[in-house]
């Protein structure tokens, strides 16, 4: 596995990008650097891990008067044509994680490059069972840790998670997007807390690096 990287397409679906069900100040400003990252992941045959949202139609975090928070307008409901992925970073050819049913099945994880994860709510590890056992079992040498990579919509939530497990998460600033319109900040999810040894504020220190679109694919960090 080349370095030990894994990528994360996150939630790249077409009912972000069409300006109906959510509409995403400024989606479309993403839509070159998300085809670019998802050019190169292939020419490079990296492995990528694709978290598609595959909503119940009755789910309780819909809501008539969405906060963006825990409350969402209806979206991404699962066979519909918004819960597909945008033509930018569409996978071909993949394995398929769904939250529905299924088994784990090793030797099929470590031979696709492409891995589809469908989640019942929007957390990577809420949102699917087997997430937990997919991040422990990629075929890595158990003397390498993965590093994770991320792009796509509202990565925080999985960036948060993964960090919090120990792993080191690297986001592609230039190729994602939150609900509201902005890239994702470190300060997003890392709050300040108070030391209670000195009284003093400080930052949670927790493993994450940015890197652009142009740095990743020309190898230049």
């Amino acid at each position: 596995m080349e370095n030990g990287r894994i990528f994360f397409n996150i939630d790249t679906q077409q009912d972000f990008f069409d300006r109906e069900s959510v509409d995403i100040p400024n989606g479309e400003s993403v839509l070159n650097n998300l085809k670019l990252v998802t050019d190169y992941l292939k020419s490079e045959r990296i492995k990528t891990i694709h978290t598609i949202r595959w909503f119940n139609e009755d789910s309780d975090f819909f809501s008539e008067m969405p906060d963006y928070v825990s409350k969402f307008p209806k979206h991404c409901i699962k066979d519909s044509k918004g819960a597909r992925f945008i033509n930018q970073t569409a996978p071909i050819g993949y394995f398929l994680m769904n939250w529905e049913g299924g088994n784990l099945v090793f030797p099929e994880i470590h031979r696709n490059l492409n891995i589809v994860i469908t989640k019942k709510n929007p957390d990577l590890f809420e949102g699917n069972s087997f997430s937990e056992a997919l991040i422990n079992n990629l075929g890595i040498p158990i003397m390498q840790r993965p590093s994770f990579y991320l792009y796509g919509v509202s990565v925080g939530s999985t960036a948060l998670s993964l960090l919090r497990r120990g792993y080191s998460v690297t986001v592609v600033n230039d190729a994602n997007i939150n609900l509201n319109g902005q890239v994702f900040k470190k300060e997003d999810i890392i709050d300040s807390v108070i030391n209670p040894e000195t009284g003093k504020q400080v930052n949670e220190t927790l493993p994450l690096s940015f890197i652009t679109t142009k740095e990743l694919v020309d190898g230049s960090k």
